[in-house]
């Protein structure tokens, strides 16, 4: 079965208390990691400073599905679709939906346009996005470890 990939960047439509947005990400993790494992989906979710980066990976017919649903979803305004493509192997393979949680300091640094590539003018690029949310993750994953 061929694999795809989908990167995208949305701005974020949360509103809310710090901690009332945080309940809604969450809510948003939990819903996806049920409905990604039931299609064979795998994936991350970084919140930046001013909205999404998301990566999703699996079966072009599921692919095409989530991110039809993500459009439809008000908490997100813009969606840019960074990347779209066939690729050998996943590399979010071990999560259904990851949540990459920058530390507070790193996360008021990031936002999507820190990852424009300056040959697309304005145009973010799928793969340092998804270098850093992988190496994020692993960090956290050490964290929790320990």
């Amino acid at each position: 079965m061929q694999i795809y990939r989908l990167v995208y960047a949305s701005e974020g439509a949360l509103i809310g208390t710090e901690a009332h947005i945080r309940k809604q990400i969450d809510e948003i993790v939990v819903g996806s990691v049920a409905r990604n494992a039931a299609s064979d989906l795998t994936g991350a979710i970084m919140q930046t400073r001013t909205g999404f980066i998301q990566v999703l990976e699996g079966p072009l017919s599921a692919l095409e599905e989530a991110f039809e649903r993500i459009c439809r979803d008000l908490r997100h305004r813009q969606i840019d679709l960074l990347e779209f493509t066939p690729v050998d192997s996943r590399t979010f393979d071990r999560w259904a939906m990851a949540l990459v949680t920058p530390s507070r300091a790193i996360g008021r640094l990031i936002s999507a346009s820190d990852f424009c590539d300056v040959h697309k003018k304005d145009k973010i690029s799928a793969q340092p996005v998804m270098q850093l949310m992988q190496t994020m993750l692993l960090v956290q994953q050490g964290t929790n470890a320990a």
